[in-house]
């Protein structure tokens, strides 16, 4: 498989265009958030990542190196994960921590932060269903085929043998596409500005064609 085909090439475009029209919906440049608080600046950074994710990740498919975006898309949902939980669910001592210098004395600090399981758990409990359930969705039929792709396991060495499936690829893709929207999402409920929110909200109508498809469940260990 290659992903230079005419359908994906459309599609990786239309992603690039999805971006720079959710890029539009912020035309200060810099992120003005509502509230300065670590908490916020904190969640704000990790959506920021995920949008720094996205990017790579539509760069390793318009490389044809479809095994590393899909390692960096299971980073992308990390970040993701750790934006929702920051806002919705962490406590003050936690995000204390993660807002320290950073040092040795600081690292060893974050590790106590729970791991993404407990933060799903938390987020499931606290956040808009929204924004939980596609997260935990994508945890219980993604996460942890995508670990594959990050420690060289099964997945990547059968696809660099056997060819990386064009609809595998597109699908990919796609779920990036989502977070990137959930991001931007979150960025905008951060400024305050309801009417950015909505605009960013529903600005997905006009590029449906690179989103999944409503309903669809985010299998990534399809051999087709």
């Amino acid at each position: 498989m290659t992903t230079t085909t005419d359908d994906f090439l459309t599609v990786l475009d239309l992603s690039g265009e999805f971006e720079a029209a959710l890029q539009g919906c912020f035309p200060e440049g810099a992120l003005l958030l509502a509230d300065s608080s670590p908490k916020h600046e904190l969640a704000a950074a990790a959506a920021q990542l995920t949008l720094e994710h996205a990017v790579a990740v539509r760069a390793a498919f318009a490389v044809n190196a479809p095994n590393s975006a899909a390692a960096l898309l299971r980073l992308q949902y990390e970040a993701l994960l750790r934006s929702a939980w920051l806002l919705y669910a962490a406590s003050a001592d936690q995000v204390a921590k993660l807002t320290r210098t950073l040092d040795a004395a600081a690292e060893l600090a974050s590790k106590n932060v729970p791991p993404s399981s407990d933060m799903l758990g938390a987020i499931g409990r606290t956040a808009p269903a929204g924004l939980s359930k596609p997260l935990a969705e994508f945890n219980q039929y993604s996460r942890h085929a995508l670990n594959s792709f990050v420690h060289a396991g099964i997945h990547p060495l059968a696809r660099t043998r056997t060819g990386f499936p064009t609809e595998l690829a597109l699908k990919l893709l796609t779920f990036s596409n989502a977070m990137m929207h959930f991001a931007y999402r979150l960025l905008a409920g951060l400024t305050g500005s309801q009417r950015r929110m909505d605009k960013v909200t529903h600005l997905y109508r006009s590029f449906e064609p690179c989103l999944p498809v409503t309903g669809e469940p985010p299998e990534t260990t399809a051999s087709t």
